[in-house]
C-alpha cells in the first residue's frame, strides 16, 4: 500500500510527518508493504562483542537436555530474553507474540527466514532451571566483564553501593514485607562503578535492610578480586550508613589499598560531641537570619569498633530547623568538607538504579527466589549493553546522555 502526499496541504503534512521544512514541495510516499519489518531495528546495533557477554552467561547455565533434540539452545534463548528487554519487553509472555520478530532473531544471530524463536513455556522453564552453583557463576562473570572493560588498570575505583526496593505482588520465595516502604517487596543490591556508572555487580536480597556481616562477606571477595586484577589501584567503598559494619572496617584496617567512606546514624554520644557546635550555629542563624553550614571532624570509637575512626560532621542550620549528619572514613587527609562532598557524590547512584528500574529490573513475576535472581541478572545485562552501545557508538553526542528509558524510546524502538 502507498500513500502518495502530494496534493495535501503544508497543514496536514505538518500533521502527518512534523517535517515541514524539509518536505515543503516535495514529493513524499510512505511504504507499508515491505517483507518481515520490526519496530525493534535497535537490535541491529548489539555487535559480537556486546552479545558475547550473554554467550558468557548462557555458558554457565548446564544444558541436560538431549543434544539431538534441541531446537533452541540457551544462547539463542539469552539473546532473544535480553533483546526483548532491550525494547521494552520484560515480561516471558512477550516472547509468544515477538518470536517470529526479524530483529530479535537477527539478535539471536538467525536469518530473518529461519524458524522461529522460542516461546514463553520454554523461557520459563529456562529461567526456572537455574542453580545457586549457576547464579554465583554468573555473578562471578559481572564483575569480569567489569574489569575487562577497562583498557588498562585505573587509578582509583569508587564502588557505590545501594539497595532499591522491587514490590512483590504474590507469594514469591523470600519476599518480607518492609516498613519503609509499605509494601511486601525484594531490596536487591546493587553496586555501580562511582566513576564511570558502569554496573560491577546486582544481587537479590530479602525484603529486609541487608545486615551489615552478610554484606561485608560480598564486598569483601569482590574486593579482593579488584585487587588481584588491579593491584596498584585505590578500591574505595561509598554508602549509606546501613553499609558501615564494623568488620568492614577492622578488614580495612590493615589494607593500605582499600578505604571506605559511608553513613554513620547519629547517636546519644555523637550528638554529645557536636552539642556546642551545634549552639554556636543555632545562635549564628539566629543572628544573621542566613542559613549556616559548617563542616568538621571528630575521632570516635563505638563500643564494638576495634579501631577509632575519623567521623565527618555536617551541621546544617537554617528556617526548616538544624539538621546534623555523619559520615565515617578511613581517608584522613582531605579536609572534612571535601570528605563530605565527595561522599554526596554517590547521589549519582540513583539515576543510575533509575535506568535498571526504565528496564522493569524489579520486575520479579517468578515464584523462586532464584529465578527472580536470575532475571536480575538478564535485566542488569541489558544495562550493560545499552552502557557499551552508548560509549561505542555515541559517545560525546547527545545520546550517550540518554536514560534508558530514552535510549529505548528513541534509538531501540526504531522500524526497520
Amino acid at each position: 500500500m502507498r500513500k502518495d502526499t502530494t496534493l495535501n496541504t503544508e497543514n496536514q503534512l505538518k500533521n502527518l510527518f512534523s517535517l515541514p521544512v524539509l518536505i515543503k514541495g516535495k514529493k513524499v510516499k510512505a511504504d507499508f508493504d515491505a517483507p518481515d519489518l520490526s519496530s525493534n531495528g535497535g537490535l541491529a546495533l548489539m555487535d559480537k562483542n556486546s552479545c558475547s557477554f550473554l554467550d558468557e552467561i548462557a555458558a554457565c547455565i548446564p544444558d541436560y537436555r538431549n543434544q539431538s533434540l534441541i531446537v533452541h539452545s540457551h544462547r539463542d534463548m539469552l539473546r532473544q530474553r535480553v533483546g526483548q528487554i532491550l525494547c521494552g519487553y520484560e515480561d516471558a509472555n512477550d516472547c509468544d507474540y515477538l518470536r517470529d520478530d526479524s530483529a530479535l532473531k537477527m539478535m539471536a544471530d538467525r536469518l530473518p527466514s529461519d524458524n522461529d524463536l522460542c516461546s514463553q513455556p520454554t523461557m520459563t522453564r529456562l529461567e526456572n532451571k537455574v542453580s545457586a552453583r549457576t547464579l554465583y557463576k554468573i555473578g562471578v562473570l559481572f564483575v569480569k566483564q567489569f574489569v575487562k572493560s577497562f583498557a588498562s588498570s585505573p587509578r582509583r575505583v569508587v564502588l557505590d553501593v545501594d539497595d532499591t526496593n522491587s514490590n512483590t505482588f504474590g507469594t514469591q520465595q523470600l519476599t518480607l514485607f518492609n516498613d519503609y516502604y509499605g509494601e511486601y517487596c525484594y531490596m536487591p543490591l546493587l553496586m555501580f562503578d562511582g566513576m564511570t556508572g558502569k554496573m560491577i555487580l546486582p544481587m537479590l536480597r530479602p525484603g529486609r535492610r541487608n545486615k551489615s556481616v552478610n554484606v561485608f562477606g560480598l564486598l569483601r571477595r569482590v574486593v579482593e578480586y579488584l585487587h588481584r586484577c588491579w593491584p596498584s589501584a585505590i578500591i574505595e567503598l561509598r554508602g549509606d550508613s546501613h553499609f558501615c559494619s564494623h568488620e568492614f572496617m577492622d578488614w580495612v584496617h590493615d589494607r593500605c589499598y582499600v578505604r571506605f567512606i559511608t553513613g554513620l546514624a547519629g547517636n546519644r554520644a555523637l550528638f554529645k560531641q557536636v552539642e556546642k557546635q551545634r549552639r554556636h550555629a543555632e545562635n549564628d542563624f539566629n543572628k544573621s537570619g542566613k542559613e549556616i553550614r559548617r563542616y568538621f571532624k571528630l575521632n570516635y570509637r563505638a563500643a564494638s569498633w576495634k579501631y577509632e575512626q575519623r567521623v565527618i560532621v555536617k551541621i546544617e542550620v537554617n528556617s526548616q530547623g538544624t539538621n546534623i549528619r555523619f559520615v565515617v572514613t578511613s581517608n584522613r587527609n582531605n579536609k572534612a568538607e571535601t570528605i563530605y562532598r565527595r561522599y554526596c557524590g554517590r547521589g549519582i547512584m540513583e539515576l543510575w538504579i533509575k535506568d535498571i528500574k526504565y528496564l522493569h529490573g524489579d520486575r520479579m513475576s517468578c515464584h523462586s527466589f532464584r529465578a527472580n535472581q536470575l532475571r536480575l541478572f538478564l535485566h542488569s545485562a541489558a544495562y550493560v549493553l545499552i552502557y557499551n552501545t552508548k560509549e561505542r557508538l555515541f559517545k560525546h553526542t547527545e545520546i550517550a546522555g540518554f536514560t534508558t528509558d530514552s535510549f529505548i524510546k528513541k534509538i531501540m524502538l526504531s522500524a526497520v
